[in-house]
């Protein structure tokens, strides 16, 4: 009997074998690559290793009351956390640590993140709109009769928040919120898995006083745009400019995810001279990025469908009135609205509806992957 039964138990794992090796590989190819299923983009290990540096060398330099504040435990998106995914750019109270209550030291380890991530035209335009808090705390004392400054106008409210744990492998990331200003980002390993809503502002454009009197902030990106309205023929205006109410401000901003309808002008109704306006324009919102990130942000823009990306205008071709324009294609939309003439004052959104921290497919992918 052993000697009959022997060769068939020998024969039965071959047989399993060349069953699975037909089988196994179309189950394989039939499940997700977790990799590909999160909507991101890669960035260069040393890169992704600098921010992550960054991060653990201000939290390391922080004592354990300020780490309670600034550190976040709960893995973004996994729950325990809304602070991530909740932003404005009023001003205001916001979880996290002041730059007021850090050491001269440690606000130099803040610094470092942000520059981390941003390119030097990214930082000085952070830098610039920290500044304006000043020039409004000196424009409240002037305005008000008792003299006394607005308590809210103070730069060293800007106030950062780090999430999860940078050293780990499961995503982790940081923000740093304050008066017009939304810088956020979400990385895992070597992805930045998210760096929207980001938001951008500045009033008034040109400070009077102050360090950075009588330069424009934020002017690249209305001069662009106005360049390429200025080099559209009447045809081309017809189907840019909206003829429906001006914007009062961004129309995605906080508490508003999603991508709004596409309107305006193709990019495939554009002549060359005017697509290299309109690329040259998406570029400055990007610019804030270091250069690692801002490449793979505009790789994944051009990787999808560029003749779907439209060009809309609202309201007066001149700069110094009330006007706004939104960019738009199938993974980002762009906003500025100059709410006011004079003084200026200028509000601007980046967004990916795919990987917006404030509600998308990323968000809730992390909520399943973390069980929640």
């Amino acid at each position: 009997m052993k000697s009959d039964e022997s060769p068939r138990l020998r024969r039965l794992p071959v047989q399993i074998i060349l069953v699975l090796c037909l089988f196994v590989p179309m189950l394989v190819s039939s499940f997700p690559d977790p990799s590909q299923s999160v909507p991101g983009v890669r960035i260069p290990g040393e890169v992704a290793s600098g921010i992550n540096q960054s991060a653990r060398s201000l939290l390391s330099a922080l004592s354990q009351e300020q780490r309670e504040k600034i550190h976040f435990s709960a893995t973004p998106g996994a729950g325990g956390s809304e602070a991530l995914s909740n932003w404005s750019y009023f001003p205001g109270e916001r979880p996290g640590l002041k730059l007021n209550d850090m050491s001269a030291q440690e606000r130099v380890l803040a610094q470092r993140l942000v520059r981390s991530a941003l390119s030097d035209t990214g930082h000085l335009k952070w830098n610039a709109i920290v500044a304006l808090e000043d020039v409004l705390r000196m424009m409240s004392a002037r305005d008000n009769r008792s003299g006394k400054p607005d308590p809210s106008r103070d730069p060293g409210l800007y106030t950062f928040a780090i999430f999860g744990d940078p050293a780990a492998d499961a995503p982790w990331g940081w923000r740093v919120e304050g008066h017009h200003i939304s810088i956020k980002f979400l990385l895992e390993g070597d992805r930045v898995l998210s760096s929207t809503p980001a938001f951008l502002g500045a009033a008034p454009t040109v400070p009077l006083m102050g360090p950075n009197t009588g330069t424009e902030l934020l002017d690249e990106e209305e001069e662009l745009a106005l360049a390429l309205m200025k080099s559209l023929v009447p045809e081309q205006k017809e189907i840019a400019i909206q003829q429906g109410e001006l914007p009062r401000d961004v129309v995605t901003g906080p508490g508003h995810p999603g991508a709004p309808d596409a309107v305006g002008i193709r990019l495939d109704q554009l002549d060359s001279s005017q697509k290299i306006l309109l690329d040259a324009l998406i570029d400055s919102h990007l610019g804030i990025l270091n250069s690692p990130i801002e490449e793979a942000e505009k790789t994944r823009i051009t990787d999808a469908n560029l003749d779907e990306i439209r060009f809309a205008w609202w309201g007066s071709l001149d700069k110094e009135m009330r006007h706004a324009y939104r960019i738009q294609g199938p993974t980002f939309v762009v906003e500025l609205v100059r709410t006011a003439g004079d003084p200026g004052h200028v509000h601007i959104v980046r967004r990916d509806p795919d990987r917006d921290l404030d509600g998308s497919p990323l968000l809730q992918h992390l909520q399943q992957a973390h069980g929640e």
